[in-house]
């Protein structure tokens, strides 16, 4: 069950992801010429539920592990995270058509984007406890 300040946290990431796919669009609109990529939108809902799943994911397995052992979690859950945006990416990169290269990069900016996010949070968060 999720605490008052986790749901709190769960609602300041989901605005925070809605800015982030409102800024994406908007720049989609705008320089639509050098960004188009067909269906790169739907980055936006895998990278946010996979992020959100990170995040339960480190927190569960630290309430069970020592405190000493947070780094090594965090990096076995970022392994199977990774593991998981390469099989989202698998059908763009084994695709010859056009626009793969547009949505590669588009992908791994929001990706990383994500992923600081995650890091802000979780340091954040363990530096409390």
């Amino acid at each position: 069950m999720l605490s008052k300040k986790e749901f709190k946290s769960f609602i300041n990431f989901s605005f925070l992801a809605i800015i982030i796919f409102a800024g994406h669009y908007f720049l989609l609109k705008c320089f639509n010429v050098y960004l188009f990529a067909p269906d790169v939108l739907f980055i936006h809902p895998f990278l946010f539920l996979i992020t959100l799943s990170t995040i339960f994911a480190v927190k569960i397995i630290f309430k069970r592990t020592k405190l000493n052992m947070l780094g090594y979690v965090y990096l076995g859950v970022s392994l199977v995270k990774m593991f998981f945006a390469v099989l989202f990416l698998m059908p763009k990169l084994l695709n010859d058509g056009m626009f793969r290269k547009e949505y590669v990069l588009q992908f791994f900016i929001i990706y990383f984007i994500y992923l600081a996010i995650e890091v802000f949070y979780l340091v954040k968060q363990f530096k409390n406890e």
